[in-house]
């Protein structure tokens, strides 16, 4: 095994990167740096036990050149006899608002990969980054203004993004793709230094290597520390405040308590969250105002909304939670609802949860438990789960009261009141499923409570993605 290749190996062994089984989509340029790694990772597959398979996007921003990227790419799947995911995609003509082309077509780039190996059973994607590239982005982002989290650069792991080649630098690539005779395209585009990587290769690094010869050295180690301080921070964090941070389709949730020690905790938490979980560019103006508007007293508000990132505090009984999302949360009066039909199973999707309805006689049933509900049975076949309605009203054994005026004195976010799930019997509300969304139990209206010798409607309920 050539000693570069055995160094990959050995690199992918020691961080678990790649295991028997996965199947990885290799994303592909044309440039040295990915026609190594897609040679490299084709070499090891059998040592691996993987298979591999490549993905390229034509940006269309080079005419016929970037097209002959294109060709060349489809021409080495040919020859690896791969599959290959090609895509073109006019970045000139479905410019985004307040990002540059690069930021762009990165996104771009990865929901592409992701969708991609979602849908096609691709464990693992990897890409081409060296150290050259790591170095890059230090300087880049200290530069640009950057915290502890930013020094940390570019990860050797994300979710089912790889990195194989961040053990290499670029001279070993090249000297590699020389000794094995490989083809690779040059990029234009990498020598316009008007692109704040390129300004950084070729105009700022060449100065401080003449000066610093071991800059490299000292870079590199000063990320290591940036990483083993973040770990340390999280290790620390997780023992005081266990499941502080959870992570729910569509968002993040944090304890609020928990983060608002000081003001560096704080905002070290907020650019964890953004840059790990919502994969947002964070930046120190962000930082501030959310740290201001954390202050206020107010319980259900927004915090922070703007550059695809949204901010809001929320109340669950007593305690106050962050709730960070790429997408404004519903709000709105998004209606729902679901006939139950007896012996059937439905899955309310906008609650997330899985519902079943059964009739039983009494002496079948034991006991209640959490995600039951025991009712009387009526005799009515038209049983219907749905959200609240204008007007709706609950009758307790205090009396009647509005879902409206119930929903506050419980204090319910606003999303809450709109995907709190009613059970609604001949048209009367049977029951409230607020432990759907929140700690506090169902509550059963007094006229549907079950009685002795009588037929009882028995409904479960679990969320989905417990199934």
């Amino acid at each position: 095994m050539n000693n570069l290749v055995q160094k990959v190996y050995t690199f992918i062994q020691d961080n678990n990167l790649i295991v028997p089984g996965d199947r990885v989509l290799v994303s592909v340029s044309a440039g040295k740096d990915s026609m190594a790694l897609l040679h490299v990772l084709y070499m090891l597959r059998e040592h691996l036990g993987c298979t591999i398979a490549m993905y390229h996007l034509d940006h269309k921003v080079r005419g016929k050149e970037s097209f002959d990227d294109l060709l060349f790419v489809m021409n080495q799947a040919s020859r690896y006899g791969i599959p290959a995911f090609i895509e073109r995609f006019d970045f000139a003509k479905h410019k985004e608002p307040g990002k540059s082309f690069e930021q762009q077509a990165r996104e771009y780039r990865y929901t592409r990969l992701h969708m991609i190996a979602q849908h096609y059973g691709y464990s693992k994607i990897a890409t081409a980054h060296t150290k050259n590239d790591q170095i890059e982005t230090l300087l880049m982002r200290m530069f640009q203004g950057t915290g502890l989290q930013g020094l940390e650069a570019i990860a050797l792991a994300q979710g089912i993004v790889i990195r194989p080649l961040l053990v290499l630098s670029q001279d070993e690539v090249y000297a590699y793709l020389k000794h094995n005779e490989l083809s690779y395209r040059h990029d234009c585009t990498n020598d316009d230094t008007t692109y704040l990587r390129n300004y950084i290769r070729h105009s700022v690094l060449p100065v401080i290597q003449k000066r610093f010869p071991h800059y490299d050295e000292a870079l590199l180690n000063l990320q290591k520390q940036a990483q083993d301080a973040t770990r340390s921070i999280n290790d620390l964090m997780h023992a005081l405040y266990p499941g502080f941070i959870q992570e729910q389709p569509g968002l993040i949730q944090v304890q609020e308590n928990a983060i608002a020690h000081s003001e560096y905790i704080f905002k070290f938490y907020c650019a964890y969250i953004i840059s790990n979980y919502l994969k947002k560019y964070v930046d120190s103006d962000i930082l501030d105002a959310l740290y201001r508007a954390h202050f206020s007293k107010k319980k259900n508000i927004t915090l922070f909304e703007g550059k695809g990132i949204y901010i809001y505090r929320r109340y669950r009984t007593t305690t106050s939670f962050l709730i960070f999302s790429s997408q404004p949360l519903c709000m709105g009066d998004s209606n729902y609802e679901y006939n139950l039909p007896v012996g059937k199973t439905v899955t309310v999707t906008q609650a997330g949860i899985t519902v079943q309805c059964a009739v039983a006689e009494s002496s079948d049933v034991q006991s209640s438990e959490s995600g039951t509900l025991i009712l009387r049975y009526t005799g009515c076949d038209h049983i219907v789960i749905r959200n609240k309605r204008t007007g709706d009203a609950f009758v307790r054994k205090t009396g009647k009261r509005t879902l409206k005026r119930l929903y506050i004195d419980y204090r319910l976010t606003p999303e809450q009141k709109n995907l709190v799930p009613l059970i609604v019997i001949d048209n009367q509300i049977a029951a409230v499923l607020f432990d759907v969304t929140g700690a506090i139990k169902a509550e059963v209206s007094p006229s549907f409570l079950p009685e002795n010798g009588q037929k009882m409607l028995v409904i479960r309920y679990w969320h989905s993605n417990n199934v």
